[in-house]
């Protein structure tokens, strides 16, 4: 079996689901770095993870968030992709909490300015540098492709139910997981569960590397990697008036294909 992508513009759920994945393939994980080598994330490779082992008999999962253009890596190896998208108000929240994770504080970005970019151009312009495209141009990448197979699910699907939403996505990708693996899985990466390990590894002196990154500063102001997983949020309640109607105006459309009111 080819590449089995897990797509999706960032902050949308990828890192949850490679969680619930690792461990009903591979068994719990007690730290987050043993995910990224059970599940590469293509933007962050290490010397020894399963992308590395092209003859490796087991189905070989990786993350990506690159938009799919001709240059996505790797395409001749690639089986079918696994698409998770989620609410553009949810992303842009989980946004600017990575960049407060991240060390970018109020006084040099606000909250509303940071918001407003972020609509304007149509997502994070970091992200957009580094080939995500922009929120609506990566969906649209991923959804509209004939070069192989892709399931989208939505973040929010995902939250209501978790288990029937991963078995789906399980028997679209050709796993042999059994309900009882899955469930165990579901169970040992719950919000809680993850932040524990965030928490535990951001406490540990010798900590070199992992999924979650940020420091332990930033983390004791409350600000986490794991932060809150919330669905339907309003930007008008979480930042300031006016901001649900400007992103509504300029990304309607897209978010109506995905099932999210403008």
């Amino acid at each position: 079996m080819g590449i089995i992508w897990l797509a999706s513009y960032p902050k949308s759920g990828n890192t949850w689901v490679r969680f619930i994945l690792s461990n009903a393939i591979f068994g719990p994980a007690d730290r987050s770095i043993d995910v990224n080598r059970r599940i590469p994330d293509l933007h962050r490779r290490l010397p020894d993870d399963r992308l590395s082992k092209p003859d490796d008999a087991s189905p070989l999962l990786a993350k990506t968030h690159f938009e799919l253009t001709g240059a996505h890596p790797e395409l001749a190896r690639t089986d079918r992709a696994l698409h998770i998208v989620r609410d553009p108000r949810d992303v842009l929240l989980s946004a600017l909490n990575y960049r407060r994770l991240n060390g970018v504080t109020e006084s040099q970005l606000s909250d509303r300015a940071y918001a407003e970019m972020f609509i304007n151009t149509g997502g994070d312009p970091t992200w957009k540098q580094q080939k995500f495209g922009t929120w609506a141009s990566h969906a649209k990448s991923w959804t509209g492709t004939d070069r192989f197979p892709v399931k989208t699910i939505r973040y929010e699907d995902l939250k209501a139910d978790t288990m029937g939403v991963m078995r789906d996505a399980v028997e679209f990708m050709g796993l042999d997981i059994d309900d009882d693996a899955l469930a165990r899985a579901v169970k040992a990466s719950s919000f809680d569960s993850l932040r524990a390990i965030e928490i535990r590894e951001k406490a540990d002196p010798k900590r070199k590397d992992g999924l979650f990154l940020g420091d332990t500063r930033t983390s004791r102001q409350g600000v986490f990697f794991m932060n809150k997983g919330r669905t339907g949020q309003s930007l008008d309640e979480a930042i300031a008036p006016g901001l649900d109607a400007m992103l509504g105006r300029a990304w309607g459309d897209a978010a109506r294909e995905l099932g999210y009111a403008s």
